[in-house]
């Protein structure tokens, strides 16, 4: 098990106790910039390396480890074992790590303490960390001098960055050798020694902007803005008090802690803990989930992908004018282009869910400058989609795999057996994929009603004539009617790679799909072999390359789930919807912390043998798109839809049989903060507040909402 914690650029991951394994070849440890700057941490008491109790991560940006000392004391014998001592190591990150270690003589009699705190730095990029290829780094030994309290680590790359790792150490120790500093203490019956450390990484002596010099003081700060930014965001209260301090608030923390503060705005990072970097396609759907919790990130995420928007055509890094990142490395081996993610723009589906989350967020926000501002980077999106980069062969259809990559697969699922024919073989590239189709349509179809509201008839009924021409083939070419489903993705030959997946759901999401087809899609996706009861499988365990434990063939991801239950409501399907969404915060509430994973296996939901979903050993957690899942999902239960015309938010709430109430406080929509309750009686669900910018649709039961024309 290991621990992680974030803040902005900074990520920790240690073992369970908090330690950092000597030697060099771990990889666990702190992180910046993609640089494991201190990659050693080793508390020793009395030559003894102590028991763990306990560790506390609730506050995700703080961790608490509770361990003991004991003389000959082992996990075995310890309970055993009266006299002993009592450590606490409470750390967060600032402008570095931040760490107290507290140290109690829980026994009647003096003791003598000698406490060792054993450092080591490496300075190596995660990706070599990780064992990306073969690549060699060639790092030589990083050199450290010792200075009292201070400890300085550092390495001049073969990029030419200098980079320092400054460790502090209060009260100055009684000795230091190498990388290993000494206190000798008498330490009487209940008497308490204190030690704080703060190790800060810095890039040519640029770090993290500096916090207050003492423990206290620097976590009250943090502390500090943590509450700032929350109070931003909107407030979600309920009938469920597991669901309000278990999973909302557990969501919002975490998103909180996966954000990047950049010039552009905030930027939420993929995961932790080896993907908390920039990823266009991940930042984009979670960019989405969370428009009725924050705009803001939407706003940060759009300009930073924009900042980064393609202008040539680099075979290496996959760049073509127009198109969208995957991903973003700034380490030594990203600066000297010995990995191609400087940036690496391999993905097929960002680039038009840049379009599409771009109109969503103009409709959330009413921001006409935002509108100004990022147009021209929407239509360059548009035109990759329709030009020769984003569809070689000019059938139509964007599509991936036209020329050799690093990716195989450049769709969300992007693991290399994802798309695969029934007998087992991968599928012929290039593919064209079900949802990116639909994400093109969507992406269009937005734009198109914003320049409708803007006065620009002409190039509205141009992006809905290409909308309208899209969805006509898309229904000729992917529809399978012996499946009631739409295929997973079109081949090289233009043929079906014949497999029902959660992507079909996408379809719906986008609002590309034939309402009668919808219907039927929805029926499809619910039946046993796809719906585990707590989310959506990504394959058929009818398939024969399905596997629950697999990434792509068989899991569930809890964002996949999420837009597929959004798509179903889009349509009208609210019972459906509705049940998608019980799945996911059931699933929630059991897993540890009321965290969503990245993924988790997809076994079906048996309470008889299991209380939650099997574990997905290493996904992320926690993960941005699944944390933002949680506001999602509220939103489509709630049924909340933005009107920018007429510049109010219409609710139409589905909530489900255990849910009695939702309140709603300072939702940001267009120019205004609005503040509302959804509660059921005996008379209905009824809608309450919202000071005349609400409005309540209520729909006939049999009533079918098709999609955006």
């Amino acid at each position: 098990m290991t621990v992680a914690l974030k803040e902005d650029a900074l990520v920790l991951v240690t073992e369970d106790d908090g330690s950092l394994p000597l030697g060099g070849t771990s990889p666990l440890g702190l992180y910046y910039h993609d640089t494991q700057f201190l990659s050693g941490f080793m508390l020793r008491v009395n030559g003894d390396r102590p028991l763990l109790l306990s560790a506390n991560t609730e506050q995700t940006y703080v961790a608490t480890f509770q361990l003991m000392q004991a003389a000959g004391a082992t996990l075995g014998t310890a309970r055993h074992v009266a006299e002993s001592l009592s450590i606490r190591r409470t750390r967060f990150l600032a402008d570095g790590l931040r760490e107290r270690i507290g140290i109690l003589n829980a026994t009647p009699s003096t003791v003598s303490l000698v406490i060792e705190l054993e450092f080591e730095a490496t300075f190596r990029d995660m990706l070599a960390v990780r064992g990306y290829r073969d690549i060699d780094q060639r790092a030589e030994p990083a050199g450290v001098r010792s200075d009292g309290s201070t400890l300085l680590f550092e390495r001049v790359g073969r990029d030419g960055v200098r980079r320092t790792m400054e460790i502090t150490v209060q009260p100055e120790p009684g000795a230091c050798e190498g990388s290993t500093v000494r206190f000798e203490r008498e330490l009487g019956p209940q008497g308490l020694v204190t030690i704080e450390i703060t190790a800060v990484p810095t890039e040519d002596g640029v770090g993290e902007p500096p916090s207050p010099p003492g423990f206290d003081d620097a976590l009250d700060a943090l502390n500090a803005r943590y509450r700032r930014f929350l109070r931003s965001c909107t407030r979600f209260r309920t009938s469920s008090e597991t669901l309000d301090e278990g999973v909302i608030a557990r969501a919002a923390l975490d998103l909180r802690a996966l954000l990047e503060f950049e010039e552009t705005g905030p930027f939420p990072t993929a995961g932790i803990p080896w993907y908390a970097a920039p990823f266009g396609r991940d930042g984009l759907i979670c960019a989405y989930e969370t428009l009725g919790w924050n705009p803001d990130v939407a706003r940060g995420t759009l300009r930073f992908l924009a900042r980064y928007q393609g202008t040539k055509a680099d075979e290496r890094t996959e760049e073509e004018p127009g198109k969208i990142l995957h991903e973003l490395r700034r380490g030594e081996l990203a600066r000297l282009g010995e990995i191609p993610h400087r940036p690496f723009y391999g993905s097929v589906d960002a680039t038009p869910l840049f379009a599409l989350v771009f109109a969503e967020t103009v409709k959330w926000t009413g921001d006409r400058a935002l509108w100004r501002e990022l147009l021209p980077a929407a239509e360059r999106a548009l035109e990759w989609c329709d030009g020769a980069h984003g569809d070689p062969d000019r059938d139509g259809y964007v599509e991936y795999g036209a020329r050799p990559s690093e990716m195989r697969n450049q769709g969300w699922k992007d693991s290399v057996m994802s798309l695969s024919y029934p007998d087992g073989r991968w599928a012929d590239l290039p593919a064209a994929l079900v949802e990116v189709q639909a994400y093109v349509y969507a992406a269009k179809i937005g734009l198109a009603d914003l320049y409708a509201q803007g006065g620009d008839a002409r190039r509205a009924d141009q992006l809905r004539g290409e909308a309208r021409e899209l969805a006509e083939r898309f229904e000729r070419d992917f529809w399978m009617e012996d499946e009631g489903c739409y295929a997973q993705a079109l081949d090289a030959r233009k043929e079906q790679v014949r497999a029902v997946t959660s992507s079909a759901g996408h379809a719906l999401w986008g609002g590309i799909a034939d309402p009668d087809r919808a219907r039927r899609v929805a029926a499809r996706l619910m039946q046993p072999d796809m719906f585990t009861g707590w989310g959506i499988r990504t394959l058929s365990s009818l398939y024969p390359t399905y596997n629950p434990m697999s990434y792509h063939n068989g899991s569930v991801w809890p964002h996949d789930t999420a837009l597929v239950a959004d798509g179903f409501a889009r349509y009208g399907l609210r019972e459906e919807a509705t049940a998608l969404s019980e799945g996911l915060l059931e699933a929630a509430k059991r897993f540890p912390n009321g965290r969503l994973p990245e993924l988790f296996c997809g076994f079906a939901r048996d309470l008889r043998f299991s209380s939650r979903p099997a574990d997905y050993l290493v996904a992320c957690s926690p993960q941005a798109w699944s944390a933002g899942v949680v506001f999602l999902v509220l939103r489509t239960m709630l049924g909340l839809s933005p009107d920018l015309e007429r510049r109010r938010l219409v609710v139409d709430p589905a909530l489900p049989p255990w849910l009695a109430f939702v309140g709603v406080e300072d939702l940001r929509v267009h120019d205004a903060k609005v503040s509302f309750r959804v509660r059921r009686t005996s008379r209905g669900v009824t809608v309450a507040g919202g000071g005349g910018r609400v409005v309540h649709r209520r729909r006939e039961p049999d009533e079918r909402e098709p999609a955006s024309v």
